[in-house]
């Protein structure tokens, strides 16, 4: 069974509904010839409020069977709703005025002049209604809009305070990172773990689609990945695709990158399942290619991912990033591409340096942008 809508009794559209009364009255006294009476005004008040009143019940009772119309329907509907709120409301209002009067129940007259009188009324409570449900219905967009952008903003907020902070030093290593979404929320993300062997792991990820069913599954992600990276990098990635290929849809996929570092030694172990080769940073620029399978985890089972190990001098950079940005457009219509991005790259010091530039020749963010480098100090 269907549940009635919510009153909503609104002081000013009641105000408004008082007024016209008022306005009536006070005409139908003058054209009548008689003085002017008090009295008379104060029932061509309360009978605009009346009518006012009606048209909310009426309208709120019926809002469910209304609602599921479509939309070439609701419209004549309403106004029907609202001839019939005009007459139940005038029909009241006569009576509850004539009572207070003679102390007696009276009904009205549809004849003679009440009848002018009634067809006015009810063409201007029409025209009310009309007007006041298309305010009505506009902030209610209205609000729903913002509620649901205040709602985007918390979720930002939360994924935010998810992800490790935008600059992690230590000692041998300096790592920082940025990340901006597409959208309030990113499907992108990054994380640093500390090993029990001292080695710093850098995982960078980018889950297929954007928004909130791709944060959510990179907050799944990133909530699992502790747990399976105990052993090589490429075994931690073949662990982790395990398990998403039984968690995720078919058309739902991760790509990721980890990296372990050893500070000690500035030997560094890469995987990489499907992101973007990433970039060492020293006297020249050069992308760093992991050899065997690089599907994206979560496609299939049993995916043969293979590792590489290089060595960092100090002063040395890894870049680890997502495929966002060497696709961004640019003014002309062309992606950025990667090799823009590998110069954007050269002679650079802090990674802001290399946003900068980036920026100056794209013309936004179509896609989720993450950035992590890791230097060895």
């Amino acid at each position: 069974m269907r549940q009635p809508g919510r009153f909503r009794f609104e002081p000013s559209w009641a105000i408004v509904a008082i007024a016209i009364g008022i306005i009536f009255s006070l005409a139908a006294n003058v054209g009548s010839g008689q003085r002017f009476n008090l009295e008379f005004l104060a029932s061509g008040a309360f009978m605009g409020l009346c009518i006012y009143v009606a048209n909310i019940v009426l309208h709120a009772a019926l809002k469910p069977w209304v609602s599921i119309c479509s939309a070439a329907v609701k419209t004549p509907l309403r106004i029907a709703v609202s001839l019939v709120a005009a007459l139940i409301g005038w029909t009241a209002g006569y009576i509850v005025i004539g009572f207070l009067e003679s102390g007696r129940f009276i009904l009205p007259s549809v004849f003679g002049p009440m009848r002018a009188l009634l067809v006015i009324t009810m063409i201007l409570t029409v025209l009310i209604a009309i007007v006041a449900g298309g305010y009505n219905e506009l902030r209610d967009r209205l609000s729903q809009t913002i509620k649901a952008e205040q709602e985007l903003e918390l979720a930002r907020s939360i994924q935010s305070r998810l992800l490790p902070p935008p600059q992690i030093e230590g000692e041998g290593f300096l790592i920082t990172a940025r990340n901006v979404p597409a959208l309030y929320v990113a499907g992108d993300f990054f994380d640093v773990l500390r090993h029990d062997d001292g080695s710093i792991g850098i995982v960078i990820a980018d889950v297929a689609g954007k928004g909130i069913g791709a944060s959510l599954i990179m907050a799944t992600v990133k909530a699992v990945f502790p747990f399976v990276a105990n052993g090589t990098v490429d075994g931690t990635l073949r662990a982790l695709n395990e398990r998403l290929v039984g968690q995720l849809a078919p058309r739902e996929f991760v790509a990721l990158a980890y990296a372990r570092f050893h500070p000690a030694t500035g030997m560094l172990q890469l995987a990489n399942a499907g992101m973007p080769d990433p970039y060492l940073v020293s006297s020249d620029v050069s992308a760093v290619v992991v050899g065997g399978a690089r599907l994206p985890l979560g496609v299939r089972r049993d995916v043969p991912y293979e590792s590489i190990e290089i060595h960092l001098e100090c002063g040395d950079r890894l870049v680890l990033f997502s495929d966002g940005i060497p696709e961004a457009p640019k003014r002309n219509g062309e992606q950025l591409g990667y090799e823009a991005f590998r110069d954007a790259l050269a002679n650079i010091k802090a990674i802001d340096a290399m946003f900068e530039r980036v920026r100056a020749q794209v013309t936004g963010v179509d896609d989720d942008w993450t950035v992590v480098m890791l230097e060895r100090s």
